[in-house]
Formats: structure tokens, sequence, C-alpha cells
């Protein structure tokens, strides 16, 4: 064998060792080789066990994120797009990708970087579920990954540091928010962002390397590009740094950080600085605008709901059971009384024991209230408590899902030593007090997984996107079955899909539209208000399949008695009603039968107060017409009514109808 293929043949039956090879080992004790070729690799288990045993840690961590990553991929297949998921994906669909695109606030919210996922699925998967859950189980993640990061940066390789990521991993706050996905779009990115910047500040203040600091001012701006809320962030920063990072009282060392590490602040405080400037130039477009919080009473109820019945339940496994909404799509925290106030208990007893535990526990615990008030609350005050009421608002965990990050990271720093700096505890204790101390910390993480395990499987219990699926699966087919000439009367979607508030965004136009492809597209025609000649109007229905038009409200009364039809008397044909019909009356459907000698000729409909004048065709037809409030006859006159015979005549409002053609076919 050739020297640099692998060892040499040597005198004595000996093999000779190069240096940087394996130590020569008896021949009964070589572990098992894999010969590739003329190399020789050696797999040295107890050299593999060793390297394990020193990443354990990490390992372990590692097999935890993976493990949420699939509890929580199976229950976002449970789920489909809802609400402002289908307006933000038609807005991009319906803009360039420009800056005044990117900078588009709607409802308060600067975030271009959604709007570039918005953009770029709405063109590649549009309604495609398994792409936009994808995004969100990567951003999970990278969540993650970034918490166990952080962790031990802040508290080194202990394993104590795996409760607070288990916290962070399996807190219930967060599911509601990622089942939104345009929700989970703006938290997942600022729950990134926060673990990172606190890790880049960490080393920063540890390190003084300036590269730190661009690395948060770095992540500081990637926060900001999802979600507003990331404008708290330079706080918490500053509140971490000076807390815990540094010795003396807390006001002294908030003026020496601001002092030692003013380059840092400096960078973050000019990034925050030009948001702010482009937010206040965007929200001239937003459906919300700041003002003010409402009344005493609103606010202590919104305040008292988030926390009492949201935050504080979240944050040791609940709510346990929850409120569904309307349709079903979407569940609001519902905590049992008894639970609420036990979940009370139970905070103030963790937050008493780490006071007593460390000197300086207390401080984790008010930078985490601060992160609520000024993140979670403030927000909401300020922008949506006045026009969706605050009770309501109280109680949804997606305005608290970006503290959970914090939860975790101010948990540990309650009872946690940092690494690289003495431990603060406020007394050694006693071999018994310690195990029993582990012993309730063991008893409370049980309750906590197996209460967080319970509040999500009952959230799925009372929510379902079932009818969403089908919806849109039956509308993806019927646009493109629907024959030439197809008339669709463009009326809301389901309020499962989307409510009314999002106005022209809710009609079938702009969420079912954007599916036809280029050649149905061409057959199609979509009309607020029928108007005309229409003999293939049709509508969708609530389960997403195309129906031929009917219009329910008040049909007229029969012709006489041998006459198939209402024929013209002196110029005119009278179709009376047997009672006037509704005020909400939106269309009048005329069936009538044209010789040929009339076809193109106008005819004039009254109906009320208003008169309208449509063309006439040769054959047997329908007409609608728009009209508004309540009638009691309906009057044809013009020169077409010589050889014209008018069938039911009927005014209300378009609905599906019971019969005629449906696509996709009935099952």
């Amino acid at each position: 064998m050739s020297q640099t293929g692998g060892d040499r043949d040597h005198p004595g039956g000996q093999l000779e060792r190069r240096p940087g090879s394996l130590p020569e080992r008896p021949a009964q004790n070589l572990p098992v080789t894999y010969q590739r070729g003329e190399a020789t690799r050696i797999v040295d288990w107890p050299e593999l066990r060793a390297w394990a045993s020193g990443r354990g840690l990490v390992i372990c961590g590692l097999l935890l994120i993976a493990a949420q990553l699939i509890w929580k991929a199976v229950f976002l297949s449970r789920y489909y797009f809802w609400q402002d998921d289908y307006h933000f994906l038609e807005l991009a669909l319906g803009h360039s990708f420009s800056w005044s695109y990117l900078t588009y606030v709607g409802a308060g919210h600067l975030s271009p970087g959604d709007y570039a996922i918005y953009w770029v699925v709405a063109r590649t998967a549009l309604y495609d579920w398994t792409v936009a859950a994808g995004i969100i189980v990567v951003l999970l993640a990278a969540a993650g990954v970034a918490a166990l990061r952080l962790l031990r940066t802040l508290f080194g390789n202990r394993p104590a540091i795996l409760i607070p990521l288990t916290v962070y991993l399996l807190t219930p706050l967060t599911m509601p928010d990622i089942r939104l996905w345009s929700s989970g779009l703006e938290s997942l990115p600022l729950q990134i962002a926060t673990f990172m910047a606190l890790n880049a500040q960490v080393c920063y203040v540890r390190t003084r390397a300036f590269w730190h600091a661009l690395a948060a001012a770095g992540w500081l701006l990637f926060g900001l590009a999802f979600f507003e809320k990331a404008v708290i962030l330079p706080l918490l920063l500053l509140g971490v740094t000076s807390a815990f990072l540094m010795e003396g009282s807390w006001p002294a060392t908030i003026r020496r950080a601001l002092v030692t590490y003013w380059q840092s602040w400096v960078l973050q405080a000019c990034l925050v600085a030009g948001y702010l400037v482009v937010l206040r130039a965007s929200l001239r477009t937003s459906s919300v605008q700041p003002s003010i919080p409402g009344t005493a009473g609103g606010v202590s109820t919104f305040i008292a709901e988030i926390v009492k019945d949201t935050f504080v339940p979240g944050a040791i496994g609940g709510p346990w059971q929850w409120f569904p909404s309307s349709d079903a799509e979407y569940a609001y925290a519902a905590p049992p009384a008894a639970l609420a106030w036990l979940s009370l208990l139970v905070a103030a007893a963790v937050i008493a024991v780490s006071i007593r535990l460390r000197r300086h526990a207390w401080r984790a615990w008010a930078i985490l209230a601060l992160w609520l008030a000024g993140a979670d609350v403030a927000p909401v005050l300020l922008g949506r408590v006045t026009e969706l009421g605050p009770t309501v608002l109280g109680l949804e965990t997606r305005y608290v899902a970006d503290a959970a990050p914090v939860l975790a990271v101010c948990f540990g720093l309650a009872f946690l030593p940092l690494a690289r700096q003495p431990d603060t505890r406020r007394r050694i204790l006693n071999v018994t007090t310690g195990q029993t101390g582990r012993l309730a910390a063991a008893g409370l993480v049980g309750a906590f997984i197996i209460g967080s395990v319970w509040s999500v499987q009952a959230f799925e219990n009372v929510t379902s996107s079932l009818p969403d699926r089908i919806y849109i699966a039956n509308a993806r087919v019927a646009v493109a079955e629907a024959p030439a000439g197809t008339v669709i009367a463009n009326e809301p979607v389901p309020t499962g899909l989307m409510l009314g508030i999002f106005g022209k965004a809710s009609y079938a136009s702009s969420v079912i539209g954007p599916m036809e492809s280029a050649r149905s597209a061409a057959r199609i025609r979509w009309t607020i208000s029928p108007d005309g000649t229409i003999d293939r109007l049709m509508v969708f229905g609530p389960d997403g399949r195309l129906h031929q038009a009917a219009v329910y409200g008040q049909t007229s009364a029969p012709p006489a008695a041998g006459h198939g039809c209402q024929q013209a008397r002196r110029g005119l044909v009278v179709a009376s009603f047997p009672a006037p019909a509704p005020a909400g009356s939106k269309v009048l459907h005329i069936a009538y039968l044209a010789g040929p000698a009339v076809g193109g000729k106008d005819i004039t409909v009254r109906y009320g107060d208003s008169s309208q004048t449509i063309p006439v065709r040769a054959g047997l037809h329908n007409a609608y017409l728009p009209v508004r409030g309540s009638a009691g006859s309906v009057t044809v006159s013009g020169p077409a009514t010589r050889g014209l015979c008018v069938g039911n005549v009927q005014a209300g409002i378009i609905v599906p109808s019971p019969t005629g053609l449906v696509l996709p076919a009935a099952y």
C-alpha cells in the first residue's frame, strides 16, 4: 500500500503511526471500521460519547425545539387562511413591489417585511396553506434556536436553562397567534429579533467589540421591519444591561449604561427615530389612527382582563378553556374563574420565591411588567380599544404573544445566576430545602407542560378551518369550469372567511377572482349590480360552489287563467306583488319572451319612484335591474311591449338557487 493511501506495512507486523493519527490499540479492542477506497475512517464510540456528553445540553435543547416544531406543525395543519390573510394577499396582488406598497399602513401597522412575504406568496403559492404554514414553521425553528443561544449566552451551559426554554416553546400564548398567518408573520420575527438583539447586547457589554453593537442594531432593524412593537426593544436591552450586567443600584447603573455603551444606544435611537418618521408619514392610509384610550372604566377592564384572564394564565400553561368566535375559526381566552385566580396566586408565589432567593430578581419582573405595559397594553389602548371594545380585546392572546420571549428571559434572570458573574443568591440553601425546591420546580414544570397541552387541545376542540378549506377548494374548481358568458354576482364571501369591515376586499371578486386563469378570466364577468339581459347569472354559495342565481324577496302574482305570461294592455305590462317587496330589496328580475320583431328595442321599467330603460333581445331571456327599497308593483312600457310576454317578476336580493346549474357538480 502506498504511503499516501494509509498505514504502510512495517517490520514486525506493527503499524507505523503517522503524526495526527489515532493512537495504536490492541487488535481485540479496535473499534468498528468502515472502508472507503484506500482511506480508513475509524468511528471511536467512546470519543463520540464524550463529544455528545459535552454537548448534551445543546442536544437536549435542539430536541425540545424539534418536538415543539412537530407539535405546532400538526396544530397548523388543522387551520387555513382567515380574515386578514385574504386581505393582505389581495392587497399584494393589486400592487407592484414598490416602496409605497411596502410602507402601506392599513390598520396602524408598518411592516414592510410582512408585505414582502405576502407579495411573493401571492404570486407563487396563492392560498397554498402548506407553503404558508411552512414559513411559520421555519420562523418557529429560528426563534427556538435563537432562544437557546441567548439562554446559553446569559446563563452558560447549565441544564436549568431548559426550563425557561420550555416555557417559551410550549406556552399557549403563542398558539392562537400562529393560527392566524398574518399575526404569526408579525410576531415571530419580533421574537427572533428580541432574542438575537439581547444576545448581541450581552456580547457587546462583555467584550466591548463594536460589531456586537452593530449586530444588536441590525436585529432591531429586522424586528422593526415586521412589527412596530420592536420600538420597545432598546428599552428592553437597556433594562437587562443595567439591571443584571452591571453592579450597583438600578438608577445608578441605568445612568452608567447610557454613558458606557452610548454607541449602541445611538445606533438604536437613530433606527427607531427613522422608523417613527416613516410610520408617521404612512399613517395617512391607516384605517386606525392613534386616539384617546376612552373611559377609565374601559381602560381598567382591558388591563384587568389581559393580565388576569390572558397573560398570567397563559404564562403557567392556561387558559385551559376558550370562548370560540361566531364562526368557530378562532377562540379567545376564557379561563374558569377559579383557575384564573389560582394562576395569580401561583404567579405571586413564583415571584415571591425568586425575590427571596435572589437580590435582583424583582428587577426581572419589573422588566416584564414594563414590556407588557409598553408593547402590549399601550398600543391597544391608543389604537383599537375604542373601536372594538375592551372586553373582547382583553381576551386576545395575540396581543401578548410577543411577550413570550421576555417572559422566558425574565424567568431565567429571576432564578439563575449569570455566566461569568458571581452568584447573587441571598443565602445558601441546605440540602433538605434544596431538594424540596427542586421537587417543587419539577412539579410546576410538569403542571405547566400538561396545562399547555390541555389548553392547546381545548383550542383545537372549539375551532376549525374546514369550511374555509372547502370554500376555497370548491371556488377554485368553479372558476375553472365556468362556461363562456358567465356573469357572477359579486357578493361578499361568508363572514367566516372575511368580515364586512374589509369593504370591497371581502367581496368574491377579490377573494376568488385571483384564482382565475387567463382562460377562465376571459369567460367570466363580475358585477356588483346586475343590469340588463343576463341569461347566465350565477353566484357563489356559502360552500364556495357556483350556483345559478335566484332573487329572494317578493314574486309577482301569477298571470290570468289561460295565460302563460303577463301581456301588454294599452302599451303597459303591470306585474303586481301580493305584498310590497322588502325594504332591503336591491335587484329586480324580469323573465321575458320577446318576438323577433321587437329584438333590440327598449323597454322602460318603473319600480317605485325610479324608471330604467333596457334593450330587449328576441327569445326567452332574463333581465336584471338594480333597485332600492320597496314597491307594490312593476310597470313595463315602451315600443317593445307589443311583442313582449313578461313572466315572473321578483324583487329582493340575490341568493344561490336550489335548482339549476351548480359548479362543481353536487356531491
